[in-house]
């Protein structure tokens, strides 16, 4: 029985409009699975770290000459060296990098060291093991001092991680030595 042009193209459009509506279905089913998959199965082989919020537990170091200042120079100008040692505590699952230090009042970036696990020296490529305990010492040049020499100095500072913490200390008081 021979087709008539009529009859083709009514044969093709619901051809046609059947295998959209196919089309429109399995991918809904598709996503679908996915989603189901996604919140049932757990993910294998994932290439990315979950970020610490809180890496470090901050002390200073309990002796009279842990924090101090002292009247200092960078170039022939003044400038009011800044130092303080402290004991850090890692209290995440990762190695810890201490990758500054800065101050609130008046802003300032500063220097951090960490003692080596295996030695007494300090270095700025140390790292601080998960669950260690470690001694961390700083120092900051701020220029234009900000006090008379003799003065205690007070102030916030942040000890910052690789992560992009910040670990804030407030109301330190750095007597002037």
């Amino acid at each position: 029985m021979p087709l008539d042009l009529q009859t083709t193209q009514l044969a093709v459009g619901i051809i046609v409009s059947v295998l959209a509506i196919l089309g429109t279905v399995l991918g809904w089913f598709k996503k679908v699975w996915h989603l189901l998959a996604s919140v049932a199965l757990p993910t294998r082989g994932s290439s990315t770290i979950e970020i610490p919020s809180r890496t470090l537990i901050l002390l200073p170091v309990p002796h009279a000459n842990a924090l101090w200042w002292h009247m200092g120079a960078v170039g022939k100008n003044p400038a009011m060296q800044i130092v303080g040692e402290l004991n850090a505590t890692n209290i995440s699952q990762y190695g810890v990098y201490v990758m500054g230090v800065k101050l609130r009042r008046p802003r300032a970036m500063g220097h951090a060291a960490v003692r080596a696990q295996t030695s007494r020296m300090y270095g700025f490529r140390e790292v601080i093991p998960a669950m260690a305990v470690s001694d961390l010492r700083f120092d900051f040049f701020v220029q234009p001092p900000v006090r008379k020499a003799g003065v205690t100095f007070k102030a916030d500072l942040a000890i910052l991680d690789q992560f992009g913490n910040e670990h804030w200390l407030k109301g330190l008081e750095f007597p002037y030595k």
